[in-house]
């Protein structure tokens, strides 16, 4: 995770290919970096990959998978069959499988403090469950678009963490959310206290604010 973050913030190899995208999940069990092409020049994806092997830590195993976008978009949203008859699902109408969250989320413009990520992995080792992070890196060529373009003024944070537990039933997700909460509050002040996932975080004060920063008092005015 250190490696991940400190490639994050090294200009010279996190400069990637605006067709490339990288994210980390981090499980209890192990962590897994994925690493997105959408481009067509293999050179430039395979120059990618040797320069991230250079820096990050030996893997255990790998894998590689070409796949056209609507098998990529059907396998990743859980609703792929074993037909592979994407043109069946598109005319079946088909949605997400439904299944009950909690998702909290922050973004960071600095690396998280060893002393932290250290907590933070003591905390996530004493849960039982599963909590799945997800480090997102930002900035970019969202950075490019002018804060004031859209309503979504968080363009020029480094990088994003989303934290999602599921849970099975009541007393479960009592337990599963103190477990979450302990994990995302041991990386908060390294946060930027600012946020953004697609529903209200009620747990959140001031949502308006972490959400839409600068640009919440706009958004009142629209809305009135």
């Amino acid at each position: 995770m250190q490696r991940y973050q400190a490639l994050l913030f090294h200009d010279k190899i996190s400069n990637f290919s605006n067709n490339l995208f990288l994210f980390m999940r981090v499980l209890k069990t192990h962590v897994a970096i994925s690493i997105l092409y959408f481009g067509i020049e293999f050179d430039e994806f395979n120059n990618t990959i040797s320069s991230l092997l250079a820096t990050l830590p030996t893997p255990n195993r790998t894998k590689l998978y070409e796949q056209d976008w609507l098998t990529f978009v059907y396998k990743l949203s859980g609703i792929a069959n074993g037909s592979g008859d994407h043109q069946l699902l598109l005319l079946d109408r088909l949605t997400y499988p439904t299944y009950h969250f909690k998702a909290k989320h922050l973004f960071y413009d600095r690396p998280i403090s060893s002393h932290n990520l250290d907590k933070f992995i003591d905390r996530l080792a004493s849960g039982d469950g599963e909590i799945t992070m997800i480090f997102l890196p930002w900035d970019g060529y969202l950075s490019t678009i002018p804060v004031d373009e859209t309503a979504f003024p968080h363009r020029h944070f480094k990088f994003g963490i989303q934290f999602q537990v599921s849970s099975n039933d009541e007393q479960h997700e009592k337990e599963q959310m103190n477990w979450l909460n302990q994990v995302y509050l041991a990386v908060y002040n390294d946060s930027t206290k600012h946020s953004y996932v697609n529903y209200i975080d009620r747990d959140v004060p001031n949502w308006m604010n972490v959400y839409h920063h600068t640009h919440q008092q706009r958004l009142i005015n629209i809305q009135h």
